[in-house]
């Protein structure tokens, strides 16, 4: 399409999203700032790539300026970035390569657009930050959150008095609260920074904080970067903590910066380490955004039930679980269970067995929390010989935390001041991590070493053609941010072990949602606050208290959140499973199926033989 005209590519935009009135609303419009509600499987990526190229053809944006993109992680970054470059060029036509759309589009994550001005800028706020960003390495909390010291703290813990190692840990809280730090606070937070700074260390929040100083400090800077980017798009918004909104809003010129946040308030599932609650609310009540909600399904489009499953437990968030749901288009969920957790755990190994025989397919199966019941499963399925990948790693778990320290500080050391990272160095380095682990042993550290083989063979194979930097910036992005467990997508496994958490942004053929069961999900937490806990009237199963009452409401929306993430996992379908008797510390105690059975519009059915 040389020299396509406007008429030109509306046409092949039209056809392209095939006649979607909602993904198109978003594309055309004359609005400067959307704000669109983008599930998972709903033409996301698509959409705001087409956004971008309409508005480049209609001259909408500035030559020579540049549009911002950003994600939570370099992982989703990178393959943003390249649909953006394979997709432009069709768009837009042939005269513009992927080369040069490359240089008109950042696509990016928080911290790595952070590094960037830290690297042009840093030296205005101090003098250790003259050297590298990249070489320092990132410090995550103090502790583990379950009150160990990382070993990483532990080198320099002695560089830092009591009271400033405290002044950090203010900080850390008050993000994973949702709260900005006063100016009190932040005084002792940089003065701490600045201790750590000359022994190349930084922590993980203060590479944006540092940022936000530099605007403060220098508003020229602030304006700069304000009039730089014309156009700025937010992919995962939903997902936006205090400091990385506070960011936003410092690169947002109030009466000229486009905005595209793309986001979906149901898979909102990290408010406990700081996702702002009713972020795309305030987004738009504050940029007088424009709301739009994309309404076509395309990942289930072949599969009714899954289409019906997303669409009803959609309906239930946004109506405070009153949906009026016909009887023609309940989903039915497939389910199986057990008299006891044993029971369960033979029928989960049975249909596993089912699934996967002569077939390539993938299996997870998912978990609200790691327990008794989840080690019930494993050991059936290790005494069925049935081989699975174990991934039930959480965020604060010691061996989890450490392993990302170990490599992110040998990732450095290696390929610190490299511009070429190759196949050959990539799995030199892979071996070095492995001398270092070889005292560690137990099916976490086996984990662990076979998430990082795959994702060094991802890199090495898959990403080969991406730049140097690129690969540095993905590979050093996920041991800064404890993200190993996303390459679980890249593990060759067909069973896969993990919790609903780990599992976030990951797709599997089948999804088996386990200990389907009040107080394991929901949580026992979770149930503990909900009036029907105590109930002697409820029979085979828990139901949601109706109406539900105002002080629970948050506590089941959240609950509904990942009930939807989990099942979503899931390409072709999802099965649950429940046992009559739970394992406890204590033993054996009776429970009920979870209260997500009875949300309108779901139907537990029994599960096919075959």
């Amino acid at each position: 399409m040389p020299n396509a005209s406007l008429d030109d590519i509306k046409a092949t935009i039209e056809y392209l999203h095939e006649g979607d009135e909602r993904q198109l609303d978003v594309i055309f419009s004359d609005s400067p700032r959307l704000i669109v509600e983008a599930p998972a499987g709903y033409g996301k990526t698509t959409t705001m790539i087409s956004r971008i190229a309409y508005l480049f053809a209609s001259g909408r944006i500035p030559t020579p300026k540049r549009i911002l993109g950003l994600t939570f992680s370099v992982n989703a970054a990178l393959k943003v970035k390249r649909d953006v470059a394979e997709k432009l060029p069709v768009l837009l036509g042939s005269q513009n390569s992927p080369v040069t759309l490359g240089e008109k589009v950042t696509v990016t994550n928080y911290h790595g657009f952070c590094k960037g001005i830290l690297k042009k800028y840093g030296y205005l706020i101090s003098e250790a930050l003259r050297k590298d960003i990249n070489l320092f390495k990132a410090l995550g909390k103090i502790t583990n959150g379950r009150g160990g010291v990382t070993s990483d703290w532990k080198e320099i813990a002695h560089s830092l008095s009591s009271d400033e190692q405290e002044a950090i840990n203010i900080i850390d809280e008050s993000v994973e609260r949702g709260e900005l730090p006063n100016a009190e606070e932040m005084n002792a937070y940089f003065a701490a920074i600045e201790k750590l700074l000359p022994l190349d260390y930084i922590t993980h929040n203060a590479i944006i904080l540092l940022v936000l100083a530099i605007f403060n400090r220098f508003p020229e800077v602030q304006k700069f970067y304000q009039s730089y980017y014309p156009l700025i798009v937010v992919d995962e918004f939903q997902d936006t903590n205090c400091i990385a909104w506070k960011l936003l809003e410092s690169i947002i010129d109030r009466d000229h910066t486009q905005l595209v946040f793309l986001g979906d308030p149901l898979q909102r599932i990290y408010g406990f380490i700081g996702a702002l609650p009713n972020i795309m609310e305030m987004a738009t009540r504050k940029y007088n955004m424009t709301s739009i909600v994309l309404e076509r399904n395309y990942r289930f489009r072949n599969n009714p039930d899954m289409l019906k499953l997303d669409k009803n437990i959609r309906a239930n968030a946004s109506t405070e679980f009153s949906p009026t749901i016909n009887e023609d288009d309940v989903a039915r969920l497939q389910a199986f269970w057990g008299a006891t957790q044993q029971g369960e755990a033979q029928k989960i190994v049975a249909r596993i067995q089912r699934l996967t025989s002569d077939s390539p397919d993938r299996v997870t199966i998912l978990f609200r929390a790691r327990n008794a019941n989840a080690d019930a499963v494993e050991a059936e399925l290790s005494a069925h010989n049935v081989p699975y990948f174990y991934g039930m790693f959480t965020d604060d778990d010691l061996e989890y935390v450490e392993f990302h320290i170990i490599c992110q500080d040998l990732f450095i050391k290696k390929f610190g001041k490299s511009k070429t990272i190759a196949m050959k160095a990539l799995r030199d380095f892979e071996e070095i991590v492995k001398k270092a682990c070889a005292s560690k042993t137990g099916k976490t550290a086996d984990s662990l070493l076979r998430l990082l083989a795959a994702l060094i063979e991802k890199v090495s194979v898959d990403y080969a053609d991406l730049q140097p930097e690129d690969k540095y910036s993905l590979i050093l992005d996920i041991f800064e941010n404890r993200q190993l467990k996303q390459a679980m997508e890249y593990v060759d496994a067909q069973v896969i072990l993990s919790t609903v958490h780990g599992a976030k942004g990951l797709e599997w053929d089948y999804v088996i949602l386990a200990d389907f069961e009040r107080s394991a999900f929901p949580s026992y937490f979770s149930c503990k606050t909900c009036q029907n806990y105590n109930s002697p009237g409820l029979q085979s199963r828990c139901h949601l208290p109706t109406p539900i009452p105002e002080r629970f409401q948050k506590t089941a929306l959240e609950e509904l959140s990942l009930f939807y993430v989990a099942v979503t996992r899931a390409k072709k379908e999802v099965f649950v499973s429940a046992s009559a008797k739970q394992l406890a510390s204590f033993g054996e105690v009776n429970t009920l199926l979870s209260c997500m059975a009875s949300i309108s519009g779901v139907r537990l059915v029994k599960a096919k033989e075959s």
